[in-house]
Parts: structure tokens; sequence; C-alpha cells
């Protein structure tokens, strides 16, 4: 999905002159800063509890890189409560406007690609920034040059029809799991973000987050942390031991009725054996084995249901599928009464 790019259209689109103008000439009018807040607020929506947790703890140094007019930068210092935040662009533009809009805050005007003051920090983040270079995992192992324990990256995904300005399509197939074999993905959360109230992104995005491996094992993070947010049905502790007794009192009201439809659904099932006048008589031995067959299930069904419903069998739903598997099979097997 990523084809070549005119090399001298990259170059602009990644120019400090094409941004400063775009800062001047049309990014409130395009909602930049509802956009770059946006962002801001679904990337801390989405982190996980343990990273969360780090920040609270450690209070680490961080570093909002493609900072733009430092909107989201403002958004990721009340949400994170960031005692130690800087906002990076190459945009002077950008910087001046954010430098007055948020002047207890600090900014910078650097360049990675040229400038050699680019300031390390404990963590560094980018809001859809990648996606305006063709070349975005080289641009990144270059600022993982500066990241001490975590890069954090939200970019747009699968985004087929790219915006103008936007250069390479992320995808499953080309997210790497390791930057410059230093960092390790350690989280990821894909984000419907047109679904958000007040959207400012119609489709999706992915937060990514690459770990060194010393923090890693610093934190002691386990698999149920990996997990954050994946909406697995993982038990809880003692939660299988733990039955409600209110629960219980329903699913054994559910399996009574469940058992009075069955039995219902075999009656029918009989009636319509033996009222049936297009089974003749060289017929009769198969007509036999059907009952037979209808019998034994209709047997099996009900010492199934009331095991189930003795032991709260942890077979229940296989059971009942197969069951209604077999009697759908039945029904379709025997004629209809004429």
């Amino acid at each position: 999905m990523n084809r070549q790019v005119d090399n001298q259209y990259s170059d602009t689109i990644n120019s400090a002159q094409y941004w400063n103008q775009r800062f001047i000439a049309d990014w409130k009018e395009n909602n930049g800063i509802e956009q770059s807040q946006f962002f801001a607020r679904i990337a801390v929506d989405n982190m996980p509890v343990w990273f969360i947790h780090y920040i609270e703890r450690h209070q680490p140094s961080f570093c909002d890189w493609g900072c733009a007019r430092g909107n989201g930068t403002k958004v990721l210092r009340d949400l994170l409560s960031l005692k130690n935040i800087t906002g990076i662009d190459f945009s002077h533009v950008a910087i001046d406007q954010a430098r007055s809009d948020y002047p207890a805050m600090n900014f910078m005007v650097t360049d990675i690609l040229k400038d050699e003051s680019f300031p390390s920090s404990d963590i560094i983040f980018s809001s859809n920034t990648l996606e305006h270079f063709e070349n975005p995992w080289e641009i990144l192992e270059k600022l993982s040059c500066f990241a001490g324990k975590f890069i954090v990256v939200l970019i747009p995904f699968q985004e087929y029809h790219r915006h103008f300005e936007h250069l390479y399509t992320f995808e499953a197939t080309n997210i790497p799991s390791t930057i410059r074999t230093s960092y390790y993905l350690t989280h990821f959360s894909i984000i419907n973000a047109a679904e958000y109230p007040s959207s400012c992104w119609n489709g999706r995005q992915i937060l990514l987050i690459y770990s060194t491996w010393s923090e890693i094992v610093r934190l002691g993070l386990t698999l149920s942390d990996l997990l954050d947010n994946k909406n697995l049905p993982l038990l809880k502790p003692n939660e299988a031991d733990t039955i409600n007794p209110r629960a219980l009192t329903d699913c054994t009201e559910n399996i009574h009725r469940l058992k009075e439809q069955f039995d219902l659904a075999f009656d029918l099932l009989n009636k319509r054996l033996d009222n049936t006048d297009l089974l003749v008589t060289k017929n009769t031995s198969e007509k036999e084995s059907l009952l037979i067959a209808v019998q034994s299930l209709q047997n099996e069904m009900r010492t199934s249901l009331d095991n189930i419903k003795e032991n709260l069998s942890h077979d229940f739903i296989s059971t009942i599928k197969h069951s209604f598997s077999r009697l759908t099979r039945l029904k379709n097997k025997a004629p209809n009464a004429s």
C-alpha cells in the first residue's frame, strides 16, 4: 500500500518552510488545535494502567515531538500530571505560538534530522507525525536514540485513502516489534477514533509503546499487563470458585425451562413420526429407527440437563449446542405430516 513518493514532494511536506506557512495560513481554520487536543486525549485514554502508574510514581522527563502549537502537549501535561514535559517542533511559527499560549510550559525549536541539539528524555511521545514521512521507521530509529526508557507513538492505522500530506500507510504487516534492537513493542491499542464523541478523525488510530528491555524487567510486567485494554474474558482471582446465589437460582430456572422446551420439541417430533402418511410399510424399519433415536436422544439430554443442574458443569454450553445440533438433524430427516 506504500508507493514510491517523489523525493521533492516529500522534502516539501517535511520542510520547516512548508509548516511555517501552514501554521500561519490555515492551521486554526482546519481545526488543527482541536485535532491536536483530540489525539492527545485518545492517546492517554488508551495507555495501559501499568504505564500510567509508572508516570505517576516516577515523574519521568517527557518529550512531545512534533507538538505543533502545543495544544496537545498541554492536554498531555494535564491528563498525566506531568511535571517535566517539553514540546518540540521544527516550526518556529508553531513554537512561538505555543510559548505565547502556554508561557508556563517548556517548548523548543529543533529538527531531529538536522540539529545536534535534540534533548534526551525518559519518554518520547509522537502523535500523528510519522505518517508524513515516506521512511517513518528510519525517523523513529533516530528518535529512539534520545529516548531513555519508552517511545510512545500514535499514528493513523490502515489509512488506505490517505490525506494528501500523508506519505505512509501503517498496517499490521509493516509495524515492527522492535526498534533498533533496543526497544520492544510492549503495548498496542487499535482505536476506532471515529466512534469518539466530537471525533476529529474519521478512521482508526493505533497507539504503540516501545520499552527498553531493562525497563520491562524492572517493572516486572506480566501477561495481564500486556493484555491491558484487550477486553479478553479472563477470570479474576477466585472468580471461578465464587458463584452468586442469585445467578445460581437464575441458572437453575433457565435449565428447568430449557428441559421443558426439549420435552415439547421431542413430543412434536414423535407426533410427526406417528402421524405421517408418507412412511409406507417398507419404511417401517426406518420409522422405528428414528423413533428409537429420538427417544435415546431425549433420555440423554434429560440426563445431561439433570447433571448440569446438579454440578453446574463447565461443559454446559457445548453440551447444549451438541444436543440441539443432533435434534435439528433428526427433525430434518423426519418427514412432515400430510
